[in-house]
């Protein structure tokens, strides 16, 4: 009994909370180091190798980070012990809220029987407990935190993301549920289902997107670096964009703001005329290309070449390969599988980078001028862009359903983010506070009674972790 009883302990209390506390240390610890080792081969390269004491002073300082990252892994405010002590206190105050709650089996005595777990009274404890367990692990998150408060902005967003997700994935499901009893279900419901997730991804793209062309210091700056690897794009003609946005880019007009595209065209062999607007109206598409092609469609199709080939396919790869680094010989099938899986990808980012670059040339020279027959060619330099970023999330659709659930709720609280102030006065973190305590109860209630209702790795992960 008493071996039971120490079995029953460790499922029921322990094991949760190492295990989650273990997550939060590899989640921790993972990316520090690998850019601390992705720093050190850089400054390696980059260092000159006639000097005699450079590998010993290397060593130090690399020994002496990792120390320092150690320590970091085990400071009480940091997200290790945030995921200990989160899990800790859900699993304390479950049974007090229990207890405290009324005996009847269920809070609202109609008896309605599409009602969720959320109306019960294990329910009710269940989101009293997790809510208050999350407040109080993002309390000391922010114990030490001086001057603006938003650190932990983004944890908050992703938290609210997929609260909001479960709670519109239950509501759709019973709408379903009501329509398809009544025969009433049919294909436009079936496609609302089918591209829901992709118009999250389309959208929240859109807002990273303009946000990176016109409000780049609202996105971190390891985002913005990828992005201009992923398009690019030669910072001059972004900085003209943003001068047309501005107003520092007129056709037909010397302004105070000399253009940097002239500079740009004698880089490319073109005319530095093409670039200047007081001179040239509106700037040929060549320029836009890059001087590589005058067709947009090559452009665009090479431009999706490049993206899908050179930059992302070895990166899926070797994401897809990773899975056969075990000392068992992977079958065939698999390898030809997790092939196609990184080429579809690959083919994904590709599109993304292709729709952009072309919706911006068919709306500024191609369909744009035919259609609105009344603007200017200077508000279709404003206009494409905005098409660009509204139609490239799209390609979103190239990968498979469970691949843009993952990818759709990776980049919405991205896109949030670009909405909010990343730095606030701290006042108002009991806001923060109240968003985060209120989402977190709701995905851990779920997580007790109806944990298929989380989708994607997110689910499977939290399962393995929190599953007493």
């Amino acid at each position: 009994m008493e071996i039971q009883a120490t079995k029953a302990l460790h499922r029921r209390g322990i094991d949760p909370i190492l295990r989650a506390y273990g997550f939060g240390a590899l989640s921790f610890l993972g990316p520090r180091l690998l850019g601390l080792i992705f720093a050190k081969v850089r400054q390696r390269k980059g260092r000159n190798k006639s000097r005699a004491n450079g590998k010993t002073e290397e060593k130090k300082h690399t020994g002496a980070d990792i120390l320092r990252i150690l320590r970091q892994t085990l400071d009480i405010h940091r997200f290790p012990a945030f995921c200990g002590f989160t899990v800790t206190a859900r699993l304390i105050l479950q049974p007090l809220f229990e207890k405290l709650l009324s005996a009847d089996a269920r809070i609202n005595p109609g008896g309605n029987p599409a009602a969720t777990a959320l109306v019960s009274r294990h329910g009710l404890a269940s989101f009293s407990a997790g809510a208050l367990a999350a407040a109080g692990g993002l309390q000391l998150l922010n114990a030490r935190q001086t001057g603006d408060a938003g650190r932990t902005l983004d944890l908050t967003l992703f938290a609210l993301t997929r609260a909001v997700d479960i709670v519109v994935g239950e509501l759709w499901e019973r709408r379903k549920d009501r329509r398809v009893r009544a025969g009433k279900f049919n294909k436009l419901d079936s496609s609302i289902g089918y591209v829901a997730d992709s118009l999250v991804f389309a959208v929240s793209t859109a807002v990273i997107m303009f946000a990176w062309f016109y409000y780049p210091e609202k996105l971190p700056a390891a985002y913005n670096k990828q992005i201009v690897n992923i398009a690019k794009a030669d910072h001059r003609l972004v900085e003209t964009l943003r001068q047309i946005r501005n107003g520092d880019f007129i056709y037909g007009v010397t302004t105070d703001v000399p253009p940097v595209l002239p500079s740009y065209c004698t880089d490319l062999g073109l005319p530095p005329a093409w670039g200047d607007p007081a001179q040239t109206i509106p700037i040929p598409c060549e320029v836009v290309h890059g001087g590589q092609t005058k067709s947009c469609e090559l452009f665009a199709l090479r431009r999706f070449w490049i993206a899908t080939w050179k930059t992302a396919f070895p990166l899926y790869l070797g994401l897809n390969m990773v899975k056969f680094l075990r000392p068992r010989r992977p079958a065939a099938s698999a390898l030809l599988r997790a092939l196609f899986e990184a080429v579809r990808s690959s083919a994904f980012l590709g599109s993304f980078v292709g729709i952009f670059w072309y919706a911006i040339c068919l709306t500024r020279t191609r369909i744009g001028p035919r259609l609105l027959k009344t603007l200017d060619p200077l508000a279709f330099e404003n206009l494409c862009v905005k098409v660009g970023c509204l139609l490239c999330g799209w390609s979103i659709l190239v990968e498979t359903p469970h691949r843009r659930t993952e990818i759709a709720f990776f980049v919405a609280p991205r896109a949030l983010a670009v909405l909010l102030p990343r730095t606030y006065n701290p006042r108002h973190q009991w806001i923060e506070n109240t968003v985060f305590a209120l989402s977190s109860g709701v995905i851990l209630t779920v997580l007790r009674h109806k944990p298929q209702r989380i989708r994607g790795v997110f689910g499977k992960l939290l399962r393995k972790i929190v599953t007493e």
